[in-house]
């Protein structure tokens, strides 16, 4: 563990580095890329097309709505599927050099988390200026989100990165099973438009409890639903705990398999 710890902050600087190798503006493309993500849905959404979520505690622009829950599904997304192919992708380092191969997952899902973070804590600011400001109780609660939220992509990074080195069609795979996690949650739409009949089916997926955690505290400076957040510390405790069990059970047979 200590090793981990000491190896991962200059891999995850290489890695950021290596993401935007050859360009003009290096790591600056880290704050312009969400910036300008950011500039473009405010336009088409607030100032063209002006659409409006309606809920019980009042109405918000879409623009806020979607960016709310849009962004941490980038950073969730990215980390998983860059954390996916990672041992596979360093295949000659880990069959050559004796090396913490779980550095490679966790260093893809925070370097994915890192990226977009950026994007969530520049529209962040930018809504709770045009807010008014920002609550002590938002702030403590969004910062607890994030850091769940970067322990379940984590745990799903190890998990499925250890089990896509046996079963490569995985990694194909998590792009299908992606698209469907994504309309079955509640990041394009309120819950308040989702039939009764199908609430059960959209809260069965722990993304659709992490992006209403957001917009309760984001949006209308509520708590949580209760049993929504136990469900998505639950998962996110079996995510972990399953990725740690699995990659070091795993991990031994990695380089007679890559």
């Amino acid at each position: 563990m200590k090793k981990i710890i000491k190896l991962l902050p200059p891999l995850l600087g290489r890695d950021i580095k290596e993401r935007y190798a050859g360009s003009v503006f290096g790591v600056f493309w880290t704050f312009l890329q969400p910036l300008f993500f950011i500039l473009l849905y405010w336009i088409v959404f607030s100032q063209i097309m002006k659409i409006r979520i309606q809920s019980d505690a009042g109405d918000v622009p879409f623009f806020a709505f979607l960016l709310s829950g849009l962004l941490p599904w980038f950073a969730f997304q990215e980390g998983i599927i860059r954390g996916a192919s990672s041992i596979v992708e360093k295949r000659q380092v880990i069959k050559k050099v004796i090396f913490p191969a779980e550095l490679f997952p966790l260093s893809s899902a925070i370097c994915a988390f890192i990226h977009y973070g950026i994007g969530i804590f520049l529209f962040l600011g930018g809504f709770f200026i045009w807010k008014g400001g920002i609550s002590l109780f938002q702030l403590s609660f969004i910062v607890g989100l994030l850091l769940l939220q970067l322990a379940l992509t984590s745990g799903l990074s190890l998990l499925i990165a250890s089990l896509s080195v046996y079963l490569r069609d995985i990694i194909q795979i998590i792009g299908v099973v992606f698209q469907v996690i994504f309309y079955l949650s509640t990041i394009l739409y309120p819950i308040t438009s989702v039939p009764e009949t199908l609430r059960g089916v959209i809260f069965l997926n722990p993304i659709t409890s992490l992006v209403e955690a957001y917009h309760s505290i984001i949006l209308y400076e509520k708590y949580p639903e209760t049993w929504s957040t136990l469900y998505l510390l639950s998962f996110t405790i079996v995510s972990v705990v399953s990725g740690i069990v699995v990659f070091r059970k795993l991990k031994r047979g990695f380089s007679d398999v890559l």
